[in-house]
């Protein structure tokens, strides 16, 4: 049986699904986002659960897919509550701290989960401990591993970000974007370039929030490339071909060129010794090739989408990873 880890609206697991079935092969779903199943125990053998009428102990799964975080407190029948546990304390507390200690009592339970999953099932895609990763190690690690990277800083105060303003610089988040959908409007964050004109930069406080700053790269395009089982499957993204979309492509994606690529051997080597010394056994990596031929690394997501690169280029993924669980 394939255990698979995820969330109802991720639609390369729909994808990926599709072709174990066509595969006649077992599988269940466990959704973080809706739970499909109930929890019944957790021992040092056995993660018990009630699914679709059936009781199924997932530590007997013969491989498993992380892709998204599949326990959550809905996983306990466990709702927070305004105000909740206050009445036990004599005086006024903050109920920042009540939840944060809620809040870390799960997290060692769900530790536990991924852990014993880790621990009894011999044949593994994804790793909820290497699903976050630090952009600023990271960079450290591709440097290492022989990969050119961007020249970068952290900025925290208004002349942090005006010393670098005869330079071009771009910004972006330090963790994940902005990604958040609400009935009448939806935010989010892009990779943006800084304009450091007088109607700007006074509006910018004396110290902010510490952000992350890179001299902007002339590139003539970018490569997602994806990573699966030390193959490599890239894809050239042609961004530069509207102004739009020269930053950030994410921004107009439309009409923009997808195509297979074909690395050099010593960047495919590179990138197998970074995910190598990462622990990672998927994931997406972003590139930029500058005006000079230069390969330079951008960051790597463990989690990274990757159905829309596919499709673009006939990669069938989705049925490389089925594979790859059974």
């Amino acid at each position: 049986m394939i255990l698979i880890l995820s969330r109802t609206d991720d639609g390369s697991t729909n994808r990926i699904i599709d072709w174990l079935v066509y595969q006649k092969k077992e599988y269940i779903r466990l959704n973080g986002n809706r739970n499909n199943y109930k929890l019944l125990s957790i021992k040092p053998d056995e993660i018990s659960v009630e699914i679709y009428g059936k009781k199924i102990n997932l530590l007997r799964s013969s491989s498993f897919w992380y892709r998204r975080s599949a326990f959550s407190e809905r996983t306990f029948n466990y709702t927070s509550k305004k105000d909740q546990l206050k009445h036990i304390f004599k005086e006024e507390i903050d109920q920042f701290f009540i939840n944060s200690q809620l809040n870390n009592e799960f997290r060692v339970i769900f530790e536990y989960l991924y852990y014993l999953l880790e621990d009894h099932i011999p044949n593994k895609v994804g790793n909820y401990f290497h699903r976050d990763v630090n952009k600023l190690i990271i960079l450290h690690e591709a440097s290492k591993a022989g990969l050119q990277i961007p020249k970068s800083y952290i900025a925290h105060t208004k002349d942090d970000l005006l010393s670098l303003k005869d330079k071009k610089i771009i910004t972006k988040a330090l963790k994940d974007g902005v990604y958040y959908l609400k009935r009448k409007y939806e935010y989010f964050s892009y990779t943006e370039e800084i304009d450091f004109t007088n109607t700007v930069t006074e509006r910018i406080s004396n110290e902010f929030v510490p952000s992350l700053l890179q001299e902007k790269i002339n590139k003539k395009y970018e490569l997602r490339v994806f990573y699966l089982d030390k193959k490599l499957y890239p894809t050239v993204i042609f961004s530069q071909q509207h102004k739009s979309a020269a930053v950030d492509f994410r921004k107009s994606p439309e009409n923009i060129r997808f195509l297979p690529y074909n690395l050099p051997e010593d960047i495919r080597e590179k990138i197998g010794k970074l995910m190598e010394q990462l622990g990672h056994k998927i994931g997406a990596i972003d590139l930029i090739v500058d005006e000079n031929d230069q390969y330079i690394f951008l960051e790597v997501n463990p989690g990274g989408q990757f159905s829309y690169y596919s499709d673009h280029c006939n990669y069938y993924l989705e049925k490389e990873i089925a594979q790859l669980l059974t």
